[in-house]
Order: C-alpha cells, then sequence, then structure tokens
C-alpha cells in the first residue's frame, strides 16, 4: 500500500515537471518569436526610414540642382542681352549659385556647337526661321547623403523681323472700316487691340507681349461689331465673340479658354509670351537703328545693327560716299531741294532728297550689297523721297533713313526684288502725285492706282488712352491724296518699332486725305531666305530648351 502511494505521488510530480518544462519552453520560444518579429519590424522600420530619409534628400538635391539650372539661365539670358556673343571668360565670370545647405561639386555654363540657321523647333515663335545660338548650363547639387544633377539647354535666337505680316513694338491697333484679312504672324511687344466694323481673319499665330483686348484704346474703349476670326491649331477660323461676350482679358478665364479655342495660335503675357528685340542695349530706343553714327558712343551691339555701319553707299548732308567714306560721282542720283512739297499732314514745306533708282540703275552706281543710307539735316523740315523705283538692283535694294520717307509711284514692280525701307515715318504719293498741286486743296490732288512691294520699318503717332485714335495700322502707311475709289496695292512686311520724331502730327480722317481701297498682304514669299532683302534685321530672344538629368 505505502508503495503504490508513494509511487503515484512521484508520478504526479513528474508529470508536473515535465508539463512545466514544456511552458517555459513554449513561452521562450513565444518570447523569441515575439522578439523576432520585434526586432524585424524595428529593423524595417529602420531601413523604411533610411530609404524615406533617402529618397527626401534625393528630391531636395533634384530642387536645388533644378534651382541652380533655373539661377544659371537667368544669369546668361542677361548677358545675352548685352553681349551678343560672350567669350569663355565672360560665361566662366558668371556668379555661381549660392543654396544654404547645398555644396555643388558640378556647375558650368557653354557654348556648345557653332551658330545654325534653322526652323525653330522649342520656344514661343516655332516655325520661324531663325540662327540659333546654343549654350548648356549643368548643375549637380549635393547633400550629406545624395547628390543630383541636371542639364538644360539655352537657346540664344537671331530671328530675321521680315518673316512677321505685322510686328510692333509698342502697342498695336487694328481697328479697320472693311475687312481686312493676315496671312502673316501679327506680333506686338506691348498691348494688342483688335477689332472691326465690318470683319478681320488672322490665317496665322496672333501674340502679345503684354495682353489682347478686343476693345479700342481711345475714345470711351468701345467694341467695335466686326467679327474678329483667327485660325486655331487645326486651321479652324474661331471668332473671338463667344456668343454673349468678347473672349479678350476682360475675362476671368482668359488665358485658359483662349488655349482651349485657338490650340495656342494667339497668346500673350498671361501665357508667357516673350518680346523680341532688335539687339541694342536694353535701354537703347529702337529708333537707333536708323540713326547716324555716334562714333564716340556706339559700341558692338550698335556697330552690329545700326544700318549707317551697314551700308554700301551714304548720301549725308549733300556728300555721298562709300562704306568707308570714299567720296562717289553722284550723277543726280540724289538731289536736295529745300521746300520741295507741302505736307497737308504736317502743314510744313518739306526739305527733300530725291532718289532716282533708275538712273542708279542705268549707271548700275547701285552699292554692291544692295543697302543705302540718307540723312540731311541742312534745313528745317528734312525728308527722303524715292522715285523711279520700279525696278531694283538684282541683289535688292534696303534704303534707311532717320527721316521721314515718301515713295513717289509704283515700287519694286517689275521683276521683284527683296527690299526694304526703314524711315521716322512713311508716306505714299500716287504716280499721279504733282509737287505743285501739293499746297492747293484736297480736290486738286487725285491719285491713280499705286503698288509697292517692300518691306516697311517705319513710326508712328500714339494714341492718347481715352483720347485720340492713332489711326492703327490700318493707317500706318500715310496718304495725302483724295483715293476714295482708288486702289493701293501692297505686299510685305510692316514693321512699327518706334514713335515717329518728325513727321509727329496726329492723324485725322477726312482733311488732307481720303483712304484708298486697301489690297494689303504678307508677301509670303518672305518665307524663304532667299527673297530676304539686303541687310534684313534680326530681333533676338533667349528661350529655354529641353533639360534631363544627369548622373
Amino acid at each position: 500500500m505505502k508503495s503504490n502511494h508513494g509511487t503515484t505521488k512521484g508520478g504526479k510530480t513528474g508529470r508536473i515537471s515535465r508539463q512545466k518544462g514544456v511552458i517555459m519552453i513554449a513561452a521562450v520560444v513565444m518570447l523569441a518569436g515575439l522578439m523576432f518579429i520585434a526586432t524585424t519590424a524595428s529593423l524595417n522600420s529602420i531601413g523604411t526610414s533610411k530609404v524615406e530619409t533617402t529618397a527626401y534628400d534625393e528630391t531636395r538635391t533634384f530642387y536645388a540642382a533644378e534651382a541652380a539650372v533655373e539661377w544659371g539661365a537667368d544669369q546668361l539670358r542677361d548677358l545675352l542681352m548685352v553681349n551678343l556673343s560672350p567669350s569663355d571668360a565672360a560665361l566662366d565670370s558668371l556668379p555661381e549659385p549660392d543654396l544654404s545647405g547645398y555644396t555643388f561639386d558640378l556647375y558650368d555654363i557653354e557654348r556648345i556647337d557653332s551658330t545654325t540657321q534653322e526652323v525653330l523647333t522649342a520656344g514661343d515663335y516655332i516655325g520661324l526661321i531663325g540662327f540659333v545660338d546654343r549654350f548648356q548650363i549643368t548643375s549637380r547639387a549635393m547633400s550629406n547623403r545624395t547628390s543630383t544633377g541636371i542639364s538644360r539647354e539655352l537657346q540664344h535666337q537671331f530671328i530675321p523681323l521680315f518673316q512677321f505680316g505685322v510686328f510692333y513694338d509698342e502697342d498695336l491697333e487694328i481697328f479697320p472700316g472693311p475687312e481686312m484679312t493676315f496671312e502673316g504672324r501679327v506680333h506686338t511687344n506691348a498691348n494688342l487691340y483688335m477689332g472691326a466694323e465690318t470683319g478681320i481673319t488672322c490665317n496665322s499665330y496672333v501674340t502679345a507681349g503684354e495682353k489682347i483686348w478686343h476693345h479700342r484704346k481711345d475714345g470711351s474703349h468701345v467694341d467695335p461689331p466686326g467679327w474678329v476670326k483667327i485660325r486655331d491649331n487645326l486651321g479652324v477660323l474661331q471668332d473671338m465673340y463667344r456668343g454673349s461676350y468678347w473672349l479678350d482679358n476682360r475675362q476671368a478665364d482668359w488665358s485658359e479658354e483662349a488655349l482651349e479655342v485657338w490650340g495656342g495660335q494667339v497668346r500673350d503675357a498671361s501665357h508667357g509670351m516673350s518680346t523680341l528685340r532688335l539687339p541694342l542695349p536694353p535701354a537703347s530706343d529702337q529708333h537707333e537703328i536708323i540713326e547716324r553714327a555716334d562714333t564716340v558712343n556706339d559700341g558692338a551691339q550698335e556697330i552690329e545693327s545700326k544700318y549707317w555701319y551697314k551700308a554700301g553707299m551714304r548720301y549725308v548732308d549733300g556728300a555721298l560716299v562709300d562704306s568707308v567714306g570714299n567720296p562717289l560721282v553722284n550723277n543726280n542720283y540724289f538731289v536736295y531741294n529745300a521746300n520741295k512739297f507741302y505736307d497737308d499732314r504736317e502743314t510744313k514745306w518739306m526739305d527733300v532728297v530725291d532718289i532716282d533708282v533708275s538712273r542708279m540703275l542705268a549707271d548700275t552706281a547701285y552699292p554692291d550689297n544692295g543697302i543705302i543710307y540718307v540723312s540731311d539735316n541742312r534745313n528745317d523740315w528734312p525728308a527722303v523721297r524715292i522715285k523711279n523705283a520700279t525696278k531694283l538692283p538684282p541683289m535688292g535694294l534696303t534704303i534707311a533713313t532717320d527721316l521721314p520717307m515718301y515713295i513717289h509711284g509704283n515700287y519694286n514692280t517689275v521683276q521683284k526684288r527683296g527690299s526694304a525701307l526703314l524711315s521716322d515715318a512713311m508716306t505714299f504719293l500716287s504716280p499721279s502725285w504733282n509737287d505743285a498741286n501739293s499746297s492747293g486743296p484736297l480736290s486738286g490732288r487725285v491719285p491713280s492706282t499705286m503698288t509697292v512691294n517692300a518691306c516697311i520699318m517705319t513710326g508712328h503717332v500714339p494714341s492718347i488712352d481715352g483720347g485720340s485714335y492713332s489711326g492703327g495700322l490700318e493707317n500706318l502707311l500715310r496718304f495725302l491724296e483724295k483715293w476714295s475709289t482708288q486702289w493701293v496695292n501692297y505686299r510685305g512686311s510692316i514693321i512699327d518699332l518706334w514713335y515717329s520724331r518728325y513727321n509727329d502730327e496726329p492723324w485725322v480722317y477726312g482733311g488732307y486725305y481720303t483712304a484708298p481701297k486697301r489690297n494689303w498682304g504678307f508677301d509670303t514669299d518672305l518665307l524663304s531666305p532667299a527673297n530676304w532683302p539686303p541687310g534684313t534685321p534680326k530681333v533676338h530672344t533667349v528661350q529655354r530648351g529641353a533639360w534631363r538629368q544627369i548622373s
């Protein structure tokens, strides 16, 4: 009995011990598992944190590198506005970015390749032919953990100006009575005010460096009733009138709706539209391009741009010389007469240099490069007049003057050549114009049909905001005859970069002239470089190109 009792008690104790051991092992195993899970979770958390931190640093260095590139782009743009072809030393002297918390183990601005002539594929003026200098800006930003590099191309574009149908530097106003159609690009660096009594059709880009308005600038800012239709990116004409309102900057969603309606064919400052200027110092009045040389103050940009320096022949204050100042024989190619005729708009007798192009042709006395500069300040109201110019020299003809210019009779109508006429103001005198009748009543100045083929760069008398009207683009080319039912046929490129300094009386209708029937348009031959006039001026802009991330 005792033996059996003792045996039973010992067996129970053994089983309990074994159970406790199993439980302890299970507990240890579970504890180890939990510790493993906790450790793994902790390691994963640390790894995730490291990954997130690295990703954050990579993002920060990316934006730092990008900021450095944009900094460099701004610095380079400012340099290119005053130095058209900077040396490597000038590029190296540009200040480097300074961003707190970052260092740049690579920061470089360099010119890549030589100047190319090409159809532009980047920037605001895609589709035009330009001369392009390419620069590359590269930066690599470093933080404690990561580094990121970015490279961006910058294009310095020089665009021959006569590819535009209409180009203004100041406010452009277009408000014709009869219907008008524009084939070439219409651009202004300032505001565009465009409307019509009947209608306007624009078959290419319409752009402005500031804002686009349908209402008039002068008077009470009224909206003319005529339609204004502009082709969209698919070639479909879209009206500015949207059924209950005119789509211009008065609409709160103008920027977005303009893109929807025209697909980028109509843009202004709200779309980031850039401006174009002649390659003159930024503070210069662009009238400089037609002014006399200033041998004391003219720098590289003035020498590059002014027609005085470009001209193969100069007639100045009665002296005819070649490009380096050697005297030339003047066989009545240039004839000066004080008080030659009366300009009824200016109410002045003009002191005129008459240029006889046919006589120059007969004597083959034109300059080899086809560029003539004329200026004469020997009297109070100087002017230049071109006559007998139906046929031009084989290479074409460009005539520039700082004075008002008059075209007498048909111009460049026989074997049309590339031609440009640059002046302070431009007036058309028909083939029937007679100096003897110039101071008489308007009824005695009866014109005949006139045709002109030339690129014209000239100035105007500005509108007063809320006041008098400049006459608009439709009256930029001035008249002094009773045209009424007679036609003026014009093909070329109309460029207006300044306010007139000499012929500066405001436009008024009906007193000194009546308007012709206008057959005006862009000369599409100018889309080919072979047809550009001698010495065609270029405007320039800096456009950002493609960027890429580098290692």
